[in-house]
């Protein structure tokens, strides 16, 4: 049985590759071949063949054969069909394995019956169908006007991801204008995608590992290339985002049917029964979990970077259990992104039981390890086919997001779990301290002291593992095994399985051995550097991970070695690519000027930022007619590319931020820590960036806040700080950004920025000093205070100061701006020039602190904060 549920799923994922193969191999297939195999494969329209792809899909898996797991030319794998038949045969179905395959291809693209046979399966290919690129699901999110394909006006190219690949680019220009040229681009797609698959990782050892790898290839060459080309349909969905789809549907349809008794064509094509059952996973607690803090400060950045790893393997892993209890692959799992996971299963009984089953056991371990402050909340919902066609889809999506929230409020069961923790204190060991001090909460314990260096005190085996994956998810020369906790894995590992059942090691070796005998689960490269091609020998999973190691100029940074503790030796803690400090960040905000003195505060910069209104986004953004379920998992597989693998790259590769460091980037949202100057230039691009990649729709913005933090500041108090900056944005109607407490819409922001440049020229011309800035934020004080006296409806003499403060700011200018000038004609016409800051007090009033603080702690002599 598990056989043929892979089978199935992998003629899903390879259902439509003949869409990529068909130019690319018009060399390589005779004509005679074509002719025989299309009666097999292609409806017929008009008297002739149509859908010439399916042919080409056969063709590809019979061309490919040596690079394939042998299984998929074994008569004998799974029921019914060969593999190639099952591939290509969904246009043309005979048999019942055949037309789930042709159901979940219709499902997925959300078409009811009716309109598939007349619009779709009967269409005519577009004769510009080589030229046609993808477009983007971002331009028209929000707007519910009906676009047609000449409406949009921006592509993806046709090219692998990559960091700059996943940018939609203005379609003027980008389009192909030759049949030639179009097909060039694909044949060199084709080229690299299928040499790539010669290399990939576990052929021969492990069919259902080699099957993530590929899923994984897949998502890495196929995220470009249109599904759509027929007709006037709008090509906004890519190949690998329905043909995961397909996979998913397909796989729940066969266990479904089988499990059900009702495996034959006519059940199968029956649109009425609830046949899935949609699963949401929601894990609780995240900003406890990964914030919580002991006394000891000792590895907090490791900490840090360690709980928000462990929270993307929580979910992943948990949505794995649910999975392989079941007996499902991992194109089941639709969606994936900020601690939130949706699945696609079938509805029966015997799902229901397993479900409940594998929510037990995931939750008895999460709340033995958090002490009940974090769990996962396990939603489902039946649905029948009929539901996943367009219009009606909506209703279920929002119905799944209700169960999904209202979980919260029942996250576990009181009966079961309630009451005070047993046998807590009877844990305690006589060690030194008996509590763990990096989180304050469990017993330390007697297994990690072998794992403390010198210095370190006693610890519980949770803090040791977040410590061990924080340190390991840095590494750019290892990779994430995931393995059954019992497995023969001679490298360190976690002192505590993932949920009684998964042990995870970072290893260099292929694993061949543990991946024959069905012990290595999983095999990710998590460390994509962003310089670099992605890997494509294994799965690839993209976490934002990267931190701000030293470099060789700062072994000489005086900013850095001045830090150093009094009685080490100069180069004595610090190491080229050991990661710095928070300290050490801080000081990279100042600057040394020409006397050799450091200049600025040594301060952090805290940014926490999110998309705007997603939920509703993804519940309302499409119209009723274009939502369907394969679009939802590609928004949000889009959303989350953005913070995963653009940022890191804007991280890794221009030098302003070099020291910022990630605490966490993911689904939506996003939690950066660097020098506070970096980090506001940073947000700065991080939303010029953004806009770029969601095609400039007004429609979709981020709000963020920063608050700047001591180096030892207690985390709690950071994150305190920086959600109530996080809020003061939400509450400006959203678009904004907090900075020293002021809030201003991002379009404000730029030209706040730019008045900060022009203070600063002021300033470095001696125009100004530092007293006069002093002044102005005075001047500000007295704005603020203006506007409330004017909303009174009574006003007090005593506060009717205030609005004497245009003449003040003349009188002020007259006798300060530019005093050292001695060139009168000079002098007047920069006063003249700086009169204009009147205009900016009236416009911006407090917002004007962003600016002015900015210049302030910039040019501010001490270095602290």
């Amino acid at each position: 049985m598990r056989e043929t549920v892979l089978k199935v799923a992998l003629a899903g994922l390879l259902h439509d590759i003949g869409k990529i193969a068909e130019y690319a191999m018009e060399t390589e297939v005779d004509q005679d071949y074509l002719d025989r195999n299309a009666i097999l494969f292609q409806p017929v329209f008009r008297g002739r063949y149509t859908h010439r792809h399916a042919t080409y899909t056969s063709a590809f898996i019979e061309w490919l054969e040596k690079s394939l797991p042998e299984e998929l030319n074994r008569a004998q794998w799974g029921l019914e069909d060969t593999f190639v038949k099952l591939a290509a045969g969904h246009h043309r179905p005979e048999t019942a394995l055949q037309w789930i395959i042709a159901e979940a291809d219709r499902l997925s693209a959300g078409w009811d019956r009716l309109t598939f046979e007349k619009e779709y399966n009967s269409a005519i290919d577009w004769r510009d169908a080589p030229k046609t690129r993808l477009l983007s699901l971002f331009e028209r999110l929000g707007f519910h006007e009906k676009m047609n394909r000449d409406d949009f006006k921006y592509v993806y190219p046709l090219r692998e991801i990559s960091p700059e690949n996943i940018f939609p680019v203005e379609k003027d220009g980008a389009l192909p204008k030759t049949d030639e040229e179009a097909k060039s681009d694909y044949k060199r797609l084709f080229r690299e995608f299928t040499s790539a698959i010669e290399k990939l990782a576990h052929r021969k050892e492990n069919i259902y590992l080699w099957f993530d790898h590929f899923e994984s290839l897949l998502g890495i060459y196929l995220s470009f290339v249109p599904q759509a080309r027929a007709g006037m349909t709008i090509p906004d969905v890519s190949l690998y985002d329905h043909s995961r789809m397909v996979a998913a549907i397909s796989s729940a349809l066969f266990l479904y049917h089988t499990e059900t008794d009702s495996y034959n064509v006519e059940s199968i094509k029956d649109e009425k029964p609830k046949k899935f059952l949609f699963v949401g996973g929601d894990f609780y607690g995240i900003q406890n979990f990964i914030f919580s803090e002991g006394e000891a400060a000792k590895y907090r950045a490791k900490m840090l970077r360690g709980r928000s790893f462990a929270i993307s393997l929580y979910c992943e892993l948990a949505a794995d259990l649910i999975l392989r209890r079941i007996g499902l692959p991992s194109t089941s799992m639709l969606i994936m992104a900020g601690g939130k996971f949706i699945l696609l299963l079938p509805n029966t009984e015997s799902v229901k039981n397993e479900l409940a089953k594998a929510e037990e056991k995931i939750n008895r371990w999460l709340l033995r390890i958090s002490l009940g402050e974090s769990c996962l909340g396990i939603s489902h919902l039946e649905s029948a086919p009929e539901e996943l066609t367009r219009v009606r889809f909506s209703d279920l999506w929002e119905e799944l997001k209700d169960r999904i929230w209202l979980k919260k409020f029942s996250r576990f069961s009181l009966f079961e779990h309630g009451g005070a923790v047993k046998g807590y204190l009877e844990r305690f060991r006589p060690l030194n301290p008996p509590l763990c001090p990096y989180c304050g909460k469990r017993p330390s314990s007697e297994r990690a002291e072998k794992y403390r260096e010198k210095d370190d005190r006693s610890m519980c085996d949770i803090c040791r593992d977040h410590i061990y994956l924080g340190s390991g998810i840095t590494r750019s020369d290892l990779r994430v095994a995931i393995t059954s906790k019992n497995a023969d894995i001679r490298e360190v590992k976690l002192l505590d399985p993932i949920f009684d059942e998964y042990q995870v090691t970072f290893t260099k070796g292929s694993l061949n051995d543990l991946a024959r005998d069905g012990s290595l689960y999983k095999y990710w490269d998590v460390n994509v550097d962003p310089t670099q091609p992605i890997s494509k020998t294994v799965t690839v999973r993209f976490i934002a991970g990267y931190v701000p190691t030293y470099r060789e100029e700062d072994m000489h940074d005086k900013r850095i070695l001045s830090r150093i503790k009094s009685g080490e030796k100069e180069d004595e803690g610090i190491e080229v690519g050991k990661i710095k400090t928070f300290e050490h960040i801080a000081a990279k905000a100042l600057v040394i000027d020409e006397n050799d003195k450091e200049q600025g505060v040594a301060a952090l910069g805290v940014l926490k930022a999110d998309v705007d209104h997603l939920g509703k986004l993804m519940s309302c953004g499409l119209s009723e007619e274009e939502i369907s379920i394969t679009r939802m998992a590609a928004l949000s597989r889009q959303f989350n590319l953005f913070f995963t693998l653009c940022l890191p790259y804007l991280l890794k590769n221009d030098r302003r931020f070099h020291d910022i460091y990630t605490v966490f980037a993911g689904g939506d949202d996003l939690f950066f820590v660097g020098p506070w100057n970096r980090i506001i230039d940073f947000a700065s691009l991080l939303n010029e960036r953004f806009i770029s990649y969601v095609c400039h729709n007004p429609e979709i913005h981020l709000s963020a806040g920063i608050s700047l933090q001591k180096p030892n500041t207690p985390i709690q108090r950071v994150v305190d700080d920086v959600e109530d900056a996080l809020s003061k944005s939400k509450d400006n109607g959203r678009n904004s950004i907090t900075v020293f407490g002021s809030t201003a819409k991002w379009h404000e922001f730029y030209e706040l920025m730019k008045m900060k440049s022009t203070l600063f020229d002021w300033f470095n011309r001696k125009i100004v000093n530092s007293a006069m800035l002093f002044r102005l934020n005075h001047f500000i004080g007295m704005v603020e205070k203006e506007r409330v006296v004017c909303s009174k409806g009574g006003v007090r003499i005593e506060d009717m100061e205030c609005l004497k403060w245009r003449a003040f700011f003349t009188y002020v200018t007259e006798r300060n701006v530019g005093s050292v000038i001695k060139d009168e004609s000079v002098r007047k016409e920069v006063r003249n020039e700086f009169l204009k800051v009147a205009e900016w007090l009236e416009k911006y009033r407090e917002k004007l602190r962003i600016p002015l603080w900015g210049l302030i702690y910039d040019v501010r002599r001490g270095g602290r904060l």
